[in-house]
């Protein structure tokens, strides 16, 4: 890849201005994070943990709220029960994706690193050019 296409694909990276492009950038961030390819400092790894305690204490301010809807006596209040198990659900959604991330992110896989060879390098330990001069 020569500098000019180089150029290139780091400015269609970065502009951010139609739909395609966003959602190109966003895909990107989470499968490194997921890949284990982002570096993060310490402030990022911090951030990392409070996002799921945000889920975590939300998801549970609304079971809270659930459970007491339905213990309640007075149970027509104008919310619907499935809205709330609805509502419940999503946040547990949200909760589980952001612990996912964040145990990627802070514990990535250490992965092999694989060393290609040339189709040369076997040849040449053999002496094959020896025995064509």
């Amino acid at each position: 890849m020569n500098q000019q296409k180089w150029e290139r694909d780091i400015l269609n990276r970065q502009r951010n201005i139609v739909f395609p492009d966003t959602v190109l950038n966003e895909g990107r961030f989470y499968r490194n994070i997921v890949y284990g390819k982002a570096v993060f400092s310490r402030g990022q790894k911090i951030s990392l943990l409070i996002v799921p305690a945000y889920y975590l204490t939300i998801t549970f301010v609304e079971l809270a709220g659930t459970i007491s809807q339905v213990l309640a006596e007075n149970k027509d209040h104008g919310q619907f029960f499935a809205d709330d198990l609805w509502i419940l659900f999503l946040l547990l959604w949200g909760f589980l994706f952001s612990t996912f991330l964040a145990v990627k992110g802070l514990f990535p896989i250490e992965r092999k690193r694989i060393v290609r060879k040339g189709y040369r390098s076997k040849q040449s330990k053999r002496g094959w050019y020896r025995n064509h001069l």
